[in-house]
This record gives structure tokens, C-alpha cells and sequence, in this order.
């Protein structure tokens, strides 16, 4: 039996946090530490074994969802992960590709879907 494993929570400054949550920002630079386990478990994925013709396979990361957590507010954003980026002019860092915003949750248990 599969137990649900615990949401890949990133605490952020409430400047940030808020725009993540307006959608001004759909990324977010972290230190590309394998020892912390939430990156390393966002480093995982598969290749998508049936593209349709003419398209090429896409990276499908292992995990679907990706959490920002408020550190003034405790507030917390869920947003659909959509994998890492990396760049040569940032060496050691790598960034990650928010999708779309599902939840927020408020420090109380209450949430608001879009």
C-alpha cells in the first residue's frame, strides 16, 4: 500500500509569496541541494512513452504539485509543478516552473480552489 506522502512546502517572504499568488511570477530560484528532499524529490520524473506523431516526448515530473507557504501569514499556495530549469549563468541554483495556482489555504484549514 502507497502512503500518501507530505506536500513539498518552500517557505517564502510575503513579498514574494504575494506574487506568486497574482501570478507575476511563475518561477521560483532555489540552491540545487540533492540533500534537501525537496529537491530532491522534484528531480524526478519519466518521458512520456506516447507523444503524438510529429510531437516530440515532454519530461513528466514525478511530483504534480509544489507548495509556497507564507512566512508572515502562514498562508500556503498549492500550484501545479511543472519541473526544474537550469542555466549556466546560474551556477548551482535551479528554478521552479510553477503551472497553474489550484488552492490557498488559509492558516486555519480553509481553502479557496480556482
Amino acid at each position: 500500500m502507497n502512503t500518501p506522502k507530505e506536500p513539498i512546502v518552500f517557505n517564502s517572504e510575503d513579498s514574494l509569496w504575494q506574487m506568486l499568488r497574482d501570478g507575476l511570477k511563475t518561477w521560483d530560484a532555489r540552491l540545487h541541494d540533492m540533500a534537501d528532499e525537496r529537491i530532491y524529490r522534484l528531480s524526478w520524473g519519466k518521458w512520456d512513452r506516447g507523444p503524438a506523431p510529429g510531437r516530440q516526448p515532454s519530461y513528466l515530473p514525478q511530483e504534480e504539485f509544489v507548495h509556497f507557504q507564507n512566512k508572515l501569514t502562514g498562508q500556503l499556495l498549492r500550484f501545479r509543478f511543472r519541473g526544474l530549469e537550469f542555466t549556466s549563468w546560474a551556477p548551482g541554483w535551479c528554478f521552479i516552473v510553477l503551472g497553474g495556482l489550484v488552492e490557498v489555504q488559509e492558516p486555519d484549514g480553509s481553502t479557496a480552489s480556482f
